[in-house]
């Protein structure tokens, strides 16, 4: 099975090339939009294994738990179960591998399991899609990922906002900050974040 970095590569590649194939992004948008998109899956497949654990080992009235009763209810309402084309998407792998990881959730019930499953996969697949659409509706996030770098650059340097390079070369702050961009853009596809769960 392929590992976690690896499923959720996949995941961030499915919904951006989906959702930005006509958004016109220029190459640094597109880094970052990728960037967003991941952070998206990593914070709601979090959240939504959370909402699970809080049904079967938690408050199971608690807002969390509700979260997870309301989907299941719903999905069994349209479907008769979890829809059978989420197990094989790269949302349901990667929800597949966070439930089998954890000591909380890898010994439910088979039927709890799916439907644990095809929440999580729902919930990831749902914010990476909101927040690929951000990025392809918006203007470009380029000047102002930018603007940041150069201010936090430019936090360092002296009273006249520059700062001295090696060898008495001196780069304006947004000159650093453009250098940065590009390096995360040369980066992006080979990004390694913090694993989820």
């Amino acid at each position: 099975m392929p590992s976690r970095r690896e499923l959720l590569d996949a995941l961030v590649d499915d919904v951006t090339r989906t959702t930005l194939r006509s958004a016109e992004l220029g190459p640094e948008d597109r880094v970052l939009a990728r960037q967003r998109v991941e952070e998206a899956i990593q914070r709601t497949a979090t959240r939504a294994q959370g909402d699970v654990v809080a049904l079967a080992h938690g408050d199971s009235a608690g807002p969390e738990a509700e979260r997870f009763s309301a989907h299941m209810n719903s999905s069994y309402q349209e479907h008769g179960g979890p829809d059978p084309a989420v197990r094989d998407s790269a949302a349901g792998q990667l929800a597949a591998e966070l439930v089998a990881s954890d000591d909380r959730t890898n010994r439910f019930h088979p039927a709890l399991r799916d439907r644990a499953e095809a929440y999580i996969a729902h919930s990831v697949t749902a914010a990476a899609v909101s927040e690929a659409q951000k990025a392809s509706r918006g203007p470009s996030q380029a000047p102002a990922a930018a603007a940041g770098a150069a201010a936090a650059v430019g936090a360092a340097a002296g009273p006249a906002g520059v700062v001295a390079g090696p060898a008495g070369v001196v780069a304006a702050p947004v000159d650093i900050a453009n250098s940065r961009l590009m390096d995360l853009r040369a980066q992006g596809a080979n990004r390694r974040g913090p694993s989820i769960g």
